[in-house]
């Protein structure tokens, strides 16, 4: 179990040439199951039930007329030949009513405790069969008429769950019952392949591959639950014309890999961006990790290295060599992240953005204004602050950071190092990507926040603390909620719930949201919204000379 918060992001800065465009489809197959049968003839409706292309599922009928249905696959389990494969859609029709009532196992991963050490010798919890997703519907009937919101879960694309549980209570995060009822809309939660299983590159899998490349396994699960979402939306009373997909952390670069990933056109029409970049390394890059890694196995040597990894349990593959989820520090040796591999990501995101080669939806990108508070080193002098800007930029970097955050001007050397890993990591990060996206599209909407309501205030806005807010479990969480968490809950409600439905956040006589322009805007979200604009461009224009990156304003 872990505490809240729970989500962690591994940000990665994406760097080197770009792979030509390849010729062959990258896309997944999108055939009906059992295409000419009716899966659901002969059997009755009934409140709990709902029917789906393989057939009717029983689900949790709640008190407030929302349903749950559980666990529901979306692929065959990736095991034996199936793992380090693109997800295979089952294609059977169930032969009875398949119960949907309880929370499916989580993918596997090491078991971590938010806000604590990375404990490489923990236990590996969940299990290789894990691609299903959850939905929660609205209260009314199943007109297909409601918007679709599809939360991606983050967790450094190695740990996380849709099943997370967190708080003393191991409150369910994701569980999408609330926001469905007053969003009324019908919310999806995925569960897609992490880690080794989920993102691993070598040239022994490119070799398999029909189009020579490998890793971006995660990416097609979530590819192929999208494409559930559109033959089977209308059975749980959703519009599949209308789908947002949304994640925070590793879940919100995911996201924006689907923004510019051919095979993903067309599965969503609105995307938010909570707390992520939208950077991935070249497949060489993610090729050599994979390398560094095979050293961990007995494998390396085999005369078949592929048959002696898919001999070895998920256990001996994560032990093989643990990776720590870092929030606002330098990405390990080996990361579990989307490659530029010319097939699923055919060119670097950004700059599929900045040319015009993304989506084409509206998009919300924003982050939080204490994102690293929770997982910055105490460092109480400034030899100590300068030391880890040294590990973090490196010793001829570091002289300018410090000059550019004096501990003068926040206060303590703490403080000081929170500021620089929020802006390099996720303020400065949202800024990009947005600035990106307006250039590649000029006519489709985009919108920056700035989430600052901070619960506890010590603890200050920190990564993924939007989260109970977006899915409307603050009161899941404790008995007595303070009216200023409240406040900001219903705002983000707002804002998120018309966003889903029309692809625009305004409205209901809610603070005006601007999308981006030239005084590059952002709305505050807080107890009392504002709106202001040009947060730290200073900051993000130093932060963009040093990776090299030019992207103008609007």
């Amino acid at each position: 179990m872990r505490t809240f918060p729970l989500v962690v992001a591994a940000l990665l800065s994406a760097c080197g040439t770009t792979p030509p465009e390849p010729e062959v489809d990258a896309g997944l197959p999108m055939e009906p199951v059992d295409a000419g049968l009716d899966c659901n003839a002969g059997f009755a409706s009934a409140p709990d039930v709902a029917f789906t292309e393989r057939g009717p599922v029983r689900g949790l009928l709640n008190a407030d007329g929302t349903r749950s249905f559980l666990g529901l696959p979306y692929a065959k389990p990736p095991l034996g030949a199936l793992r380090w494969r693109p997800p295979v859609a089952e294609t059977a029709c169930w032969p009875a009513v398949r119960e949907a009532t309880q929370w499916t196992a989580k993918c596997p991963q090491l078991e971590q405790v938010a806000g604590t050490v990375f404990d490489a010798g923990a236990p590996v919890e969940g299990d290789e069969d894990c691609l299903t997703l959850n939905v929660f519907t609205t209260p009314g009937g199943v007109d297909g008429g409601a918007p679709v919101m599809v939360f991606i879960h983050g967790g450094g694309n190695t740990g996380g769950s849709a099943g997370e549980m967190t708080g003393a209570n191991d409150v369910r995060l994701y569980d999408g019952a609330t926001l469905a009822l007053r969003s009324n809309a019908v919310v999806v939660t995925m569960q897609y392949r992490l880690g080794a299983l989920g993102y691993l590159a070598l040239s022994a899998l490119d070799a398999e591959s029909d189009a020579g490349v490998s890793g971006n396994y995660g990416i097609l699960d979530q590819q192929l639950a999208l494409q559930w979402v559109q033959r089977n939306a209308a059975h749980f009373g959703g519009d599949a014309s209308r789908v947002m997909l949304f994640g925070e952390s590793a879940g919100a670069v995911n996201t924006c890999m689907h923004l510019v990933a051919p095979a993903s056109k067309g599965l969503f029409h609105r995307a938010v961006i909570e707390s992520g970049s939208c950077a991935a390394l070249p497949l060489a890059s993610k090729r050599s990790e994979g390398t560094k890694w095979l050293t961990g196995t007995p494998c390396g040597a085999s005369a078949d290295v592929m048959a002696c990894l898919r001999g070895l349990t998920p256990e001996q593959l994560i032990r093989a060599f643990p990776v720590p989820v870092n929030v606002g520090s330098r990405r390990p040796e080996v990361s579990w992240n989307p490659n530029v591999d010319g097939v699923v990501l055919p060119m670097d995101p950004l700059e599929a953005l900045r040319t015009g080669k993304g989506a084409g939806v509206p998009v919300i990108i924003g982050s939080n204004s204490e994102e690293t508070n929770l997982s910055m080193p105490t460092v109480t002098t400034e030899a100590e602050y300068r030391a880890v800007v040294v590990q973090l930029v490196g010793p001829t970097l570091a002289d300018q950071v410090l000059q550019k955050y004096p501990v003068a001007t926040y206060g303590t050397p703490r403080k000081a190092l929170v500021q620089v890993t929020t802006d390099a990591f996720f303020g400065c990060q949202a800024r990009m990507a947005s600035r990106a996206a307006v250039l590649g599209a000029p006519s489709v909407p985009v919108y920056r926040y700035l989430f600052s309501r901070a619960p506890v205030a010590v603890r200050g806005a920190f990564h993924g603390v939007e989260l109970p807010y977006v899915f409307q479990r603050l009161s899941a969480l404790t008995p007595s909620v303070p009216a200023a968490d409240l406040a900001t809950e219903a705002a983000v409600l707002g804002y998120w719930s018309r966003f889903a439905a029309t692809g625009d956040p305004n409205g209901s006589g809610a603070l005006s949201w601007s999308r981006l322009d030239s005084v590059e805007p952002l709305q505050r979200l807080d107890a009392t919204v504002a709106a202001f604009s040009g947060w730290r461009t200073d900051e993000c224009d130093f932060w963009d000379s040093i990776a090299g990156v030019s992207i103008p304003a609007p």
